[in-house]
């Protein structure tokens, strides 16, 4: 293993000395008690077979976690550090004890300050001289010299866990973490200022925070089950009247947030969007600038931007509240009628975001003269504007690539013989329509050019901007405009296309590395797809920043045939009971047809259930509709497929029958009965 050129005697030396102090090295061994350590590398695989998108190779230096994820929940890996006493014998330290952090990061806690830990009570007052500390006994230096030996100290550990609850009174792990990484100048040793050490911290933090919520639902939720109305009728006919007999286990949830499930929702949302108020009209990609002053005024002078992953954050999520002002109160494009915006992270280092925006009607870009008030495609006169000219120089000059560099990252196909990106563009005296993609925007052969890493580029090469923003920002901000369906479905596909994976392989060092190897180490096969958490993400989900945002809400409606709505209920429960108990047996759609039914202002809207949640509001703990007061969300019913029969064709007419009062009266044409929905 290279040593590197920083790493001198004088600070080898200061770190074993403060490591003779660590109050944990009177229990356990070092590394270098510990013979015959095997060493593995992850290497990182590449496969031309998967979208690029997703599973593209990492292009910044930078510390992430491979996060395992499967479908199937038997496979519960645990997470935890293994410890060796002096005496000889192992220990595991779960993710969730007090002594973790000082045992994965001595250096961040030399003097052995726990971390987050179950019992950490809540502050009634922020006031610090009446702070209420927690009740339970921090495991300090101090308290660990109460120990007489590392079995002592564990089982201590375990004992407050089974003491504590989950109460609200106690701070959770998410919060914990948080407070931990706020700026606090007056504060030695900082934590935030430790480099690639910091990077470790947060991404491992994350995880963990993860880790405790998978935990819960495996641990709490199996004894919860549910069922469709109609075979809980069935099984009791069986025989089968307690509930743990029947019913599906709810474990887990269906993915994270960002998991393609989720990201698929999110998809049919947008599309719900399109159809309400017409296709987008503008597509603005914004990249945090590792150099903005907020970030380098902040940091330390010796410190690099990629190392304090939550200014980037901080910074980043400031400047989308200021882009979301101009756009969404200043109108500096027109009134907005919806919009949706996702944050990435990529592999990059940097975060952005991907945004749609609808205009209202009278805000609509129709003509090409509209869509060059909005965006340009050249380089700006660098007499006339020179802080503009360089911005464009800086941000805005795609590449270069192609024979002017055939190895840069947008280069694919054989040999890499072509720009992804169709970079150069063609001349273009004007602006025209595009067919099926962007506008072909004006880039006029006016001799303008600038020096970009070392090549003379032109406005072939100038990625489109709106100069307003791209003066305000100081970033990368790409703005297009959005003239066909096709490049919409495109664009909303690729912004909902779900969170970044990577291909890896484990490799013994002492064994040679192939292709065809196949190890096993903790029961992870060797070459595994895995979720890719950089630091900027982990941290922007420390901080519960948002992931996504969309505007105006979209409703997700019930849909189920009669007596076929799932019921979720406890193993232990009479099914007898269950069934008895109407308010457990409505839904969305029961109450519907209630509201329709009885309600004065339903009957005289005479609304189709889509349309119904734009005037009414579900609450789900007490299962009814309310009048709504804000007019900000629509409605969508989940989808169904045409193999689904009767409960495809009984939502056709849930979209377009208005105010239906009964499953039977969706069957009634001209007061004729019919049988089925069809």
């Amino acid at each position: 293993m290279a040593v590197s050129d920083r790493l001198t005697e004088s600070l080898v030396i200061k770190l074993m000395e403060v490591m003779k102090t660590n109050p944990y090295a009177c229990f356990f061994r070092s590394l270098r008690n510990i013979p015959q350590l095997d060493s593995y590398q992850i290497v990182l695989k590449s496969h031309t077979d998967n979208d690029q998108r997703v599973f593209n190779q990492p292009t910044a230096s930078q510390i992430a976690a491979l996060w395992v994820e499967g479908e199937n929940s038997t496979n519960v890996y645990s997470r935890h550090i293994q410890i060796y006493t002096k005496e000889g014998h192992t220990h595991r330290i779960q993710y969730y004890y007090g002594c973790y952090d000082p045992l994965q990061y001595p250096l961040l806690f030399p003097l052995g300050e726990t971390g987050w830990h179950p019992g950490i009570k809540r502050s009634e007052k922020i006031n610090p001289k009446k702070t209420k500390r927690a009740t339970r006994k921090q495991h300090t230096s101090a308290t660990l010299s109460n120990f007489s030996s590392a079995q002592e100290m564990i089982d201590k550990e375990g004992q407050a866990i089974q003491e504590c609850n989950n109460s609200k009174e106690y701070i959770s792990m998410r919060e914990y973490y948080a407070y931990k990484m706020q700026i606090r100048h007056q504060c030695t040793p900082n934590i935030l200022n430790t480099g690639r050490l910091f990077q470790q911290f947060v991404v491992e933090m994350y995880v963990k925070i993860e880790t405790q919520r998978l935990d819960f639902y495996r641990s709490r939720q199996q004894l919860i089950r549910r069922e469709q109305l109609q075979r809980l009728m069935d099984s009791i006919i069986q025989g089968q009247s307690r509930g743990a007999q029947v019913g599906q286990k709810v474990i887990l949830p269906a993915s994270f947030i960002g998991g393609p499930r989720d990201m698929k929702r999110r998809y049919v949302d947008a599309m719900a969007l399109v159809q309400k108020f017409g296709r987008p009209d503008i597509f603005i990609t914004m990249t945090c600038n590792p150099a903005w002053s907020e970030i380098k005024e902040t940091m330390l002078r010796t410190d690099e931007a990629h190392n304090r992953p939550d200014l980037l954050s901080r910074v980043f999520h400031g400047k989308v509240n200021i882009l979301k002002e101009d756009l969404f109160k200043k109108h500096i494009f027109g009134e907005v009628a919806a919009y949706t915006y996702v944050v990435e992270f990529q592999k990059r280092g940097l975060p952005h975001i991907h945004m749609l925006i609808i205009l209202q009607p009278k805000s609509k870009l129709y003509s090409t003269d509209s869509y060059d008030r909005i965006v340009a495609a050249e380089i700006p006169d660098e007499h006339e504007n020179k802080y503009l000219f360089n911005m464009v120089q800086k941000h805005m000059m795609h590449g270069p690539c192609g024979t002017k560099n055939p190895k840069n990252i947008c280069m694919q196909g054989s040999f890499m013989r072509r720009c992804r990106n169709s970079y150069p563009k063609k001349w273009a005296s004007r602006t025209t329509h595009g067919n099926n993609t962007y506008p072909t925007y004006r880039r006029r052969d006016d001799g303008k050019k600038i020096i970009v890493r070392g090549q003379e580029l032109d406005n072939r090469w100038v990625v489109p901007y709106n100069p307003y923003l791209l003066a305000k920002f100081n970033c990368h901000i790409n703005v297009e405009i959005c003239s066909t369906v096709k490049a919409v479905k495109y664009i909303y596909k690729y912004i909902y296309k779900g969170h970044d994976k990577i291909h890896f392989q484990v490799n013994n060092d002492s064994e040679p590395t192939t292709n065809n190897q196949q190890t096993q180490i903790d029961e992870i096969t060797e070459y595994q797809s895995a979720r890719w958490v950089c630091p900027v993400e982990a941290i922007w989900r420390i901080y519960r920043f948002s992931l996504s945002e969309m505007y105006p809400a979209v409703i997700h409606l019930q849909l189920h045939l009669e007596n076929f709505q799932c019921i979720t209920f406890n193993e232990n429960e009479d099914l007898r009971d269950l069934l008895q108990n109407s308010f457990r047996k409505r839904t969305m759609l029961t109450e519907f047809f209630h509201m329709n039914a009885t309600d004065p202002l339903a009957k005289h809207l005479k609304c189709t259930y889509k349309e119904f949640s734009e005037y009414f509001v579900w609450y789900p703990g007490k299962k009814y509709w309310a009048v709504r007061q804000q007019k900000d969300s629509i409605g969508r019913i989940v989808s169904a497929s045409p193999t689904e029969g009767e409960r495809y064709f009984l939502r056709l007419l849930l979209t377009h029958v208005k105010a239906p009062t009964s499953f039977d009266d969706l069957k009634t044409i001209n007061g004729v009965h019919v049988a089925t929905y069809r």
